[in-house]
């Protein structure tokens, strides 16, 4: 080998060797040396066991009997023939070197092994690969994040129109909210409702309300338009006008969003918005849909509600008619068995009376033939006589006044007079121990139905007389007052019973008028009276109120019972 060739491998950047047929070793640079060792002292297959000991490889396409036993760097050396192989050095415990090893022969006198260095070459492309590795990534990681913001941007939006209209139960504020919400999200400038109703579209609600006057307003869209929004689906299109029938043109192209409100799977309506943007993104026709959903949810909530509602509100009202048709029954019956009484009592009192009234008129005549003194006697006798069936009479009539059962139509009467008439019923009661107070006023005759008026005052003082006894019963020498007393006041008769009773405690207050509560020990009061007496002033078109404790201007007494009677337009006053 000349030296002008070993010079030339000398100042090579390379590793080199060369090897003569015998496998000595002829020449290995300085860049050999320095990265394999010293191999010039080896002689023959020991230097190339050494060496092949220090390299690994993953494949070699050189043919070996032995594969065992086959390496590259001895297949280098001992075939004849040019070729290329990838091998990995490892110099240190965790340094590498990769090799691209190239042999060939020389005038078939040596063999010349090239090393050629490629490990920042492969570095290099493993951190390309690498790069590129984490730049898909990246895009991955951005997309999936960016894809994730959108969704919590979503279902933060979705969250807060559920919570604001989930729990709306009136089906007006939930549509106005709806219409609200869909403006706010998608920057709409004008909004409305139309509900559907045979084949129409009728607008019901408008947002904002400057849009108010197209409430009424009827709105058509193609039959292919309308059978999708029949099954559901949003409809998001530009459009020139509102609608198919409008007459007058939008001012600028404006995108028209339709989401179908659904109710039991049945299309209730629409809420229409038009926004001024160009383009509706993907995630926004998501939230469309979720919207859509939860609006057709409440509303089938608000509409169950409604109906429970409804539901109760009729029950309710049926309750309060029967109890009223109740207590009519119970006071007809009462005032029916009352003037049967009365009328048999007064029948069975004026058979006698007028065969006393006639025996005392013929005593009367047959008394002329006595002396002076017994006559005297006899006539103050027939005078006491005439009195006792004055009163008698007085009060059967009373009676048959205060009952009154062939008058069932409004009549006008003098309250005044007819406080008296029930006072003379109680007389009997309130002429021992009591002071019975009349404050009459200057009234109008006032149109009423008489009887039952007289069963409202006469139940007052009924409970007037038995709130006096609580405190009687301890205290015989106690002076039992009542007070009656009428004015008007402004266009209405107003009617106030006071007494100096026990008053009425706190706990019953609110339970005075209800029907069935009494105060009163058992068998002693059916707690209909003041119920009653409420439905026959109600009846009249008046109002019955109580104040019990403090009385302002009235210190002696302690309840007060109230009865206003409208008495303008009389002809229309009573039911």
């Amino acid at each position: 080998m000349s030296n002008a060739l070993i010079n030339f491998y000398h100042n090579l950047e390379e590793p080199i060797i060369i090897y003569d047929k015998k496998t000595e070793v002829l020449y290995h640079n300085i860049s050999f040396q320095k990265i394999f060792g010293d191999y010039s002292s080896q002689k023959g297959t020991e230097c190339l066991k050494k060496l092949s000991y220090k390299f690994s490889y993953q494949m070699c396409f050189l043919k070996s009997e032995d594969l065992r036993t086959y390496n590259p760097i001895i297949s280098a050396i001992n075939k004849n023939i040019n070729f290329t192989t990838y091998v990995t050095y490892q110099k240190e415990e965790d340094r590498f070197y990769h090799f691209t090893i190239k042999a060939f022969s020389v005038k078939n006198r040596f063999r010349i092994v090239y090393f050629y260095d490629i490990t920042d070459e492969l570095e290099r492309e493993k951190l390309k690969e690498e790069n590129e590795r984490l730049r898909i990534q990246n895009i991955e990681f951005a997309s999936t994040n960016s894809k994730a913001q959108n969704q919590a941007v979503k279902m933060a939006l979705l969250n807060r129109i559920s919570i604001s209209i989930k729990n709306e139960l009136d089906i007006k504020q939930l549509i106005e909210k709806s219409l609200k919400e869909l403006s706010i999200v998608f920057g709409a400038n004008k909004g409305y409702f139309a509900e559907y109703n045979k084949d129409n579209f009728i607008i019901k609600y408008t947002y904002p309300n400057v849009y108010a006057p197209q409430i009424g307003e009827k709105v058509t869209y193609s039959k292919k338009l309308t059978d999708e929004l029949h099954a559901g689906i949003n409809s998001i299109q530009p459009c020139l006008k509102e609608h198919e029938g409008a007459s007058i043109p939008l001012l600028n192209s404006t995108i028209r969003i339709i989401m179908p409100i659904l109710k039991n799977s049945q299309l209730y309506g629409i809420a229409v918005i038009f926004t001024p943007k160009k383009d509706i993104q993907a995630q926004e026709r998501e939230l469309l849909v979720g919207i859509s959903m939860v609006v057709s949810s409440s509303l089938i909530q608000a509409s169950l509600f409604h109906q429970i509602s409804q539901k109760k509100e009729e029950l309710e009202s049926t309750i309060k008619e029967l109890k009223e048709t109740q207590l009519q029954l119970i006071n007809s019956e009462k005032m029916a068995s009352l003037g049967q009484l009365v009328a048999s009592v007064a029948h069975e009192i004026n058979t006698p009376l007028g065969a006393i009234s006639a025996n005392n008129e013929m005593m009367k005549k047959a008394f002329e033939n006595y002396s002076s003194s017994q006559l005297k006697i006899l006539k103050e006798i027939n005078s006491v006589d005439k009195e006792a069936i004055k009163r008698i009479t007085t009060i059967v009539q009373s009676l048959k006044r205060f009952v009154r059962l062939d008058e069932t139509t409004l009549q006008e009467a003098n309250i005044n007079s007819e406080l008296d008439l029930t006072l003379d019923l109680i007389h009997h009661k309130t002429k021992n121990g009591y002071e019975i107070i009349r404050d009459w006023g200057d009234i109008p005759l006032v149109n009423c139905y008489p009887n039952m008026l007289n069963q409202v005052f006469l139940n007052i003082l009924m409970n007037a007389l038995h709130s006096i006894e609580e405190i009687k019963n301890k205290d015989n020498n106690y002076l039992g007052k009542i007070k009656l007393k009428t004015r008007t006041n402004n266009d209405s008769l107003v009617v106030e019973i006071l007494d100096n009773g026990a008053g009425i405690s706190e706990k019953n207050k609110d339970n005075i008028f209800q029907a069935g509560f009494t105060t009163k020990k058992k068998g002693q009061g059916t707690g209909l009276g003041l119920a009653i007496c409420k439905k026959i002033i109600e009846k009249h078109k008046g109002e019955i109120s109580f104040t019990s404790g403090i009385i302002e201007n009235e210190a002696d007494y302690k309840t007060i019972f109230r009865i206003t009677i409208p008495i303008k337009n009389q002809k229309n006053t009573c039911e």
